[in-house]
């Protein structure tokens, strides 16, 4: 799998570095760490490239309020046409040059003598300023090597007050969690690890489905287990709904450090799920000796904040902390389906509206099904046609190409370009920024994706307005991509770019030229960007313009307001503030070219509206029909004993009953949706 993924992940490199202009190197990195990211596996990466006698740093983020810790990221890509090996020797010798400039931001001569434009001055600078609160260092390498046999672990070790702790990701662990989501499955051997089983009560004994078990987990176990797999213990939708790897709640806190006896009455515990259990009897009581596939569904905060206490208060204890945890041990063929559904249950207090916005979410299944019935239009006399590939699930373009023959690979590739594929944090990104909250995008994929889920499912983006998701609407969010990935092209190719702050430039040069429109009620004409596939020269002026300013001013109001880091200040909405006064927006007559007013975009907009309610019924006539009549005089049967069914409906479902000698209409096709899916979640058996 490795040689077929390396290939793949080169030319993935290869296709980043050609549309941004970055280097080959910067491209990987920020290619794999964007996987890391979306996954929940990092809180966040800002690159850096430094390289100075014996010292290298490629990336970092600073995530010292939950967890005290400062990631250090160092790349290494070889780019070689075999998977080579990484050995102990080569590895230390790369983490060394990290450690040097760890070693080195901790005095202020160093900082001093770096140049006050680069990224690493920042990083440097507050890593001296935030020495204090730092307890961790988390330096990780990212490599397109595999690790060699004696280089699995590295263990960590504690240097003054810290502990400095190594994480590899590997050519094997990047193939992993791109075609499935995760790097290793999180296999937990308690007696292994902690020395001891932990005693246990069954639960629902004999059911088909799922096992559960009632246990009690020491605190400090819970812990280390989280130290040791961070937010990859979190569900996949938890980490990206509750915030990625879980906020530090005050209340729990403070119960920890100051009334530690009574945590176990105040909390209300975790659930977890897991794929299987070895359970021994021992004295006629159950032990919990061993679970694969261990998940947490409900407890993030509880788990990152008994974490945080260990990391963040250097003479905290957590040993009279105990959880009681639920577990589940669902069968290994059923754990894609029935996970989800425990996660969304357990966590109704947080819930976004529709689950959450997960992948099988309508909104997303929508998107899905246009782009692959939407050719983007040919460029440059060009007769091949292609499309746009929206991935609603990680991993879904690689495993959609997993099993075909080297030929169906190639018509798939010829059909799906790699640079013209959509991922769910893209899309977000992408759409947050022209929303006009490039302090959101800031912030990293998992919160900007939490914002657009918001807008989607809490603020019922999706409920009330349906049809406007429609091919319209995909045209506008292509079109808005298309911008966003030439802005990042001309930026890194610009030659007043320094190496350091891109993605923050990108997004506030973007929000900056949105935010002059709708102040002029005027909008970008999306649909000539998607006719031509590309933005025009005003547009592509005034970025370059624009993100020369931004760069400027975010530098010198960081340091204006006493901040450290610029990316962390770009994170604050002063910031956007700030730069909304500072920076202003120029419509040349080129650019005045490229926009429409927003009467003829508001119009092109309730066109595809009508457009898509039309789809709609024919969409649900055609489901109604193929469920047959049978079908719906079964539902009838039911309904007329629900009292959640309206009489309206009952009178539809008689004339659905009657198929095919009568046929619902669109907009009573549409009812009838809404009714079977009140049936199917109320246990009517079709």
């Amino acid at each position: 799998m490795s040689q077929d993924c390396l290939r793949e992940l080169q030319q993935e490199v290869s296709i980043r570095a050609a549309a941004t202009a970055d280097f080959t190197e910067s491209a990987f990195g920020d290619v794999v760490t964007g996987y890391l990211e979306e996954a929940g596996l990092i809180d966040g990466f800002e690159a850096c490239n430094f390289k100075h006698r014996g010292m290298r740093i490629d990336g970092f983020y600073f995530n010292i309020e939950d967890e005290a810790t400062l990631d250090l990221f160092i790349f290494d890509f070889r780019a070689k046409d075999t998977v080579e090996t990484l050995t102990r020797t080569e590895s230390e010798q790369i983490f060394k040059r990290a450690e040097s400039f760890f070693e080195k931001a901790l005095t202020a001569r160093f900082v001093d003598g770096l140049e006050v434009a680069q990224p690493a001055y920042s990083l440097a600078l507050a890593t001296l300023e935030q020495a204090d609160q730092i307890r961790r260092v988390r330096f990780i390498l990212v490599t397109d090597a595999q690790l060699s046999d004696r280089l699995q672990t590295i263990p960590p070790r504690r240097e003054a007050h810290r502990e400095w702790v190594y994480r590899i990701w590997d050519i094997n662990a990047i193939c992993s969690l791109v075609t499935t989501g995760e790097p290793e499955e999180i296999d937990i051997d308690f007696a292994n690890m902690f020395g001891t089983t932990l005693p246990c009560l069954p639960a629902n004994q004999g059911a088909d489905k799922v096992t559960s078990y009632l246990t009690v987990i020491p605190g400090a176990w819970l812990a280390t287990i989280y130290d040791r797999f961070g937010g990859r213990l979190l569900e996949q939708n938890v980490r990206t709904f509750l915030q990625t790897r879980g906020k530090v709640n005050r209340g729990i806190q403070k119960t920890i450090l100051e009334d530690p006896g009574m945590f176990f009455s105040f909390n209300n515990g975790i659930s977890a799920t897991a794929s299987e259990a070895e359970v021994e009897i021992v004295k006629g009581v159950g032990q919990l000796r061993r679970v694969r596939r261990l998940q947490i569904v409900n407890g993030g905060q509880t788990t990152a904040t008994i974490f945080n206490v260990t990391k963040r208060f250097k003479d905290a204890s957590v040993d009279q902390i105990s959880v009681q945890m639920k577990l589940s041990v669902i069968n290994a063929d059923l754990v894609d389906e029935i996970v989800p559904k425990i996660s969304e249950y357990s966590n109704t207090q947080n819930r976004i509206n529709d689950a959450d916005l997960f992948a099988s979410h309508p909104f997303h299944v929508r998107l899905e099904g246009i782009a692959g019935r939407l050719p983007a239009p040919a460029i440059g006399g060009s007769q091949i046609q292609t499309y746009w590939f929206y991935e609603r699930a990680r991993g879904q373009y690689v495993n959609q190409q997993a099993y075909l023959t080297k030929g169906k690979k190639s018509e798939f590739q010829i059909k799906f370009p790699r640079n013209q594929v959509i991922t769910k944090t893209d899309l977000a990104k992408v759409m947050i920024t022209f929303q006009r909250k490039p302090e959101i995008v800031s912030r990293g994929a998992q919160k900007n994706f939490k914002e657009f889920a918001d807008f989607i499912g809490t603020r019922d983006a999706w409920k009330a307005k349906q049809e406007s998701f429609n091919e319209g609407w995909y045209k506008d969010a292509v079109a808005k991509m298309i911008v966003f990935r030439t802005a990042e092209r001309l930026v890194q190719e610009a030659p007043w770019y320094a190496q350091g702050y891109r993605a923050n430039v990108v997004t506030y040069s973007i929000a900056l030229i949105a935010e002059k429109l709708a102040s002029m009620n005027r909008e970008l004409d999306v649909n000539r960007i998607w006719a031509k596939q590309a933005i025009g020269d005003g547009l592509r002026e005034e970025l370059l313009r624009v993100g020369e300013k931004v760069l400027q001013r975010i530098v010198a109001a960081a340091n204006e307001n006493n901040v450290s880091n610029v990316t962390e200040w770009c994170k604050r909405q002063p910031c956007w503030m700030d730069l909304k006064s500072y920076v202003a927006v120029s419509i040349s007559p080129a650019l005045e070219g490229e926009l429409l007013s927003k009467s003829e975009a508001t119009q092109e907009r309730r066109d595809e509206r009508l457009k898509q309610r039309i789809t709609n019924d024919i969409e649900a006539q055609v489901h109604v029909q193929k469920q047959g009549g049978a079908y719906w005089k079964r539902m009838l049967a039911w309904a007329e004993n629900s009292a959640e069914i309206t009489p309206t409906d009952i009178d539809i479902l008689r004339i659905a009953s009657q198929l095919p000698r009568k046929i619902p209409s669109g907009p009573q096709s549409l009812r009838l949706l809404r009714v079977e899916e009140k049936a199917l979640a109320d246990a009517f058996k079709p």
